[in-house]
């Protein structure tokens, strides 16, 4: 049987590393594993969503700014306000609407970052792997759904096979992956040139008129003015 792959990315001071962040280690694991869940097509995007949004009351919380060298204090979330955890009981009857923590029992008692009310993260642990955007979250999902949408953009400008089409591989004859990525590297150029020189060609220069009409989203009547008029009687 083969191991299960995990999203955990490494750990400090008990503290596991889930896409880029810092979470208690008792973090149920179908939160940890939400994304390779919805990879496997185990659960849907609105289940991933809910998921991954209730990854935060889990989240450590800085206790401060990083100093001068890196290093910052972080709060479990029970510390922080934002969940309750039997090992700290003054942090249970905050009521309903924050997680519960269920620590696994250990022979060798709590973990360093549920013994303590906060813990040091040097700058080096995690770094490989640190997103300054929670993974999922409302901002990531605007920053990079925009940016995705650019680039599936731009990949069907460069993929016109009127112009670059760099889709097809017998505009490259060439052998070898340095030599087809030299050539790919100028078609692409091309690519960016032409899509310069067809704004250039929106702008009024000089003077002149431009040579390119801009796209501008046709102009529609309101619903109501389809209606010949009399049919319907006036609201009162």
């Amino acid at each position: 049987m083969t191991a299960r792959p995990s999203t955990r990315q490494g750990g400090t001071h008990g503290a596991i590393l889930v896409e880029g962040r810092w979470y208690c280690p008792s973090m149920p694991q179908p939160l940890i594993d939400a994304t390779i869940d919805l990879h496997a097509d185990r659960i849907d995007r609105d289940t991933w969503v809910r998921l991954i949004a209730a990854r935060r009351g889990y989240r450590l919380m800085p206790k401060e700014n990083a100093d001068a060298d890196g290093y910052q204090r972080m709060m479990c979330p029970a510390e922080a306000g934002k969940a309750q955890c039997p090992i700290k009981p003054r942090t249970l009857g905050r009521g309903i609407h924050l997680p519960l923590v269920d620590p696994e029992l250990s022979p060798v008692g709590p973990l360093k970052v549920c013994r303590q009310r906060t813990i040091t993260i040097s700058p080096e642990t995690g770094a490989k792997h640190w997103q300054s955007l929670e993974y999922g979250g409302p901002e990531w999902q605007k920053v990079c759904f925009r940016l995705r949408n650019s680039i599936e953009g731009y990949n069907g400008y460069a993929k016109n096979p009127l112009a670059e089409g760099i889709e097809s591989a017998g505009t490259r004859r060439i052998r070898g992956i340095a030599a087809q990525t030299i050539l790919l590297a100028f078609q692409l150029a091309h690519a960016n040139r032409r899509k310069i020189n067809k704004w250039l060609d929106t702008l009024s220069l000089g003077g002149e008129r431009p040579r390119r009409r801009t796209h501008h989203r046709r102009r529609t009547k309101e619903p109501k003015a389809w209606t010949p008029t009399g049919h319907l009687a006036p609201a009162a």
